[in-house]
């Protein structure tokens, strides 16, 4: 393992890369398979040293993280995985790799047969972000191709989360679950966020002012 991510931090320094967005849609084998099992926790170093790295080819969410990782220094690749009704908490998180500085304890890996629902195994790196205050950010296209941020801030906090090798995160929004993922789908994101620790929205706002994209803020 330690050789592939050598190998991979050597690419990126040599192809001079700040965003990675990958995705293998079959069954890899031979070397390849051993590769495609090795990605993960390659990319979770990449992650933490300053580069992107997404999965399912969402080059879009790769930019989201990339640009919390530079204003907050923590960029952690999101989707919604569920909702806890009882407590009106959403379970955020994602498979695969991750941004160790999000994590309060020390990460674990597991070994598993397979990959987030998709064929293939090998290695899952799993974070446990902080409690206290989050913030969310998706771009996504409007109907004519352009940009545009779609944020929210929330609290993370302590409870009983998945725990098959994925990190997750249990969030209150002050709208309340139902109603946030209401707002959220409505502002038609893709199904992938990133995610940083702090409230953040203000710094997005310049930087977004900066690109000259619009922003819609589902919630604060």
């Amino acid at each position: 393992m330690a050789k592939y991510v050598v190998a991979f931090e050597k690419w990126v320094k040599d192809e001079h890369l700040g965003l990675i967005a990958s995705h293998y849609d079959g069954f890899a084998q031979g070397k390849a398979g051993v590769l495609d099992s090795m990605l993960i926790p390659a990319f979770s170093m990449l992650i933490k040293q300053g580069t992107a790295c997404a999965v399912e080819g969402d080059m879009k969410v790769a930019m989201a993280m990339s640009i919390l990782k530079t204003i907050s220094g923590t960029g952690q690749l999101s989707e919604m995985y569920s909702i806890d009704f009882n407590d009106d908490i959403c379970i955020i998180g994602h498979s695969g790799s991750g941004d160790a500085d999000i994590s309060a304890k020390k990460p674990t890996m597991k070994i598993v047969k397979v990959f987030h629902g998709k064929t293939g195994g090998g290695y899952l790196t799993q974070f446990y972000p902080y409690t206290g205050p989050v913030t969310y950010l998706a771009i996504t296209q409007d109907a004519d191709g352009h940009f545009k941020f779609v944020v929210a801030e929330g609290v993370n906090e302590d409870g009983p989360i998945l725990s098959f090798g994925d990190t997750n995160m249990r969030t209150r929004f002050t709208c309340g679950a139902r109603e946030f993922v209401n707002r959220w789908s409505e502002a038609g994101p893709t199904h992938h966020m990133a995610a940083a620790t702090g409230r953040h929205i203000d710094t997005i706002l310049k930087v977004a002012k900066i690109l000259n994209v619009p922003v819609e803020i589902v919630t604060r």
